[in-house]
């Protein structure tokens, strides 16, 4: 009669371990749990802080830029970067207004703290008639090579024959200042030649092109009257 009673006893404290084991590990997987918690806020918040540095910085809306351009050997070269960084001012975005309702945008964007690479685009445009005027667009950078680091296309010179720039703008808020923005620009043989002595055509009297798009804000200094 005590084989029973014994083995009554060994699946009592079977069960009554079993028992504590399951409690051990919904104890074991809770705190696991919490730890997750705690590691998906403290991800959450590293996350917040850097895209609050890419804010600041500007590589949340950065300009990709690329020249080509005709060598002297008549081959094509390729210029294309990202260029992320822009100024803590708005000096490398900012919408001008002026009294008869046009803005004068500038957007510009580089490379590195040396700014010594980077694309820029400035132009007048009436947000009324969507008239784009006064367009000059910029890309320059740093090769150790033989031909000029700059690409620049300026409207109102005394001779810009065989130049041609477009500037398309797909949005423009000038209360928010969200605007978006297509741009391309080229110079032929003959536009090269003239402006190559003033530091702009990367190879003298060789075409070159350049295209970007920009997606951002700019600061909107409306007119003030003054």
């Amino acid at each position: 009669m005590k084989k029973p009673a014994i083995i009554l006893g060994i699946i009592m404290s079977g069960s009554l371990a079993f028992t504590s084991c399951t409690k051990d590990l919904k104890n074991d997987i809770s705190d696991l749990k919490k730890e997750v918690d705690s590691l998906h806020s403290s991800n959450d918040s590293i996350a917040g802080r850097l895209n609050g540095i890419d804010i600041i910085l500007g590589a949340n809306e950065p300009i990709v830029a690329t020249t080509t351009f005709t060598d002297n050997s008549n081959a094509t070269r390729t210029i294309k970067s990202t260029y992320k960084f822009k100024a803590g001012n708005s000096s490398t975005q900012v919408a001008r207004g002026y009294a008869d309702g046009t803005y004068e945008i500038y957007i510009e964007r580089f490379g590195d703290v040396e700014w010594d690479e980077g694309a820029a685009v400035r132009f007048r445009y009436n947000p009324t008639t969507k008239a784009i005027t006064e367009k000059r667009v910029y890309h320059y950078w740093d090769n150790a090579d033989a031909y000029q680091d700059r690409a620049y296309y300026g409207e109102g010179y005394d001779t810009h024959e065989g130049l041609t720039i477009n500037i398309t703008v797909n949005n423009f808020n000038i209360t928010t200042g969200e605007i978006s923005l297509n741009v391309s620009a080229s110079g032929n043989a003959d536009y090269a030649t003239a402006v190559y002595n003033w530091g702009y055509a990367p190879a003298n009297g060789k075409a070159y092109n350049t295209a970007f798009t920009f997606a951002g804000k700019v600061k909107v200094w409306p007119y003030s009257g003054s």
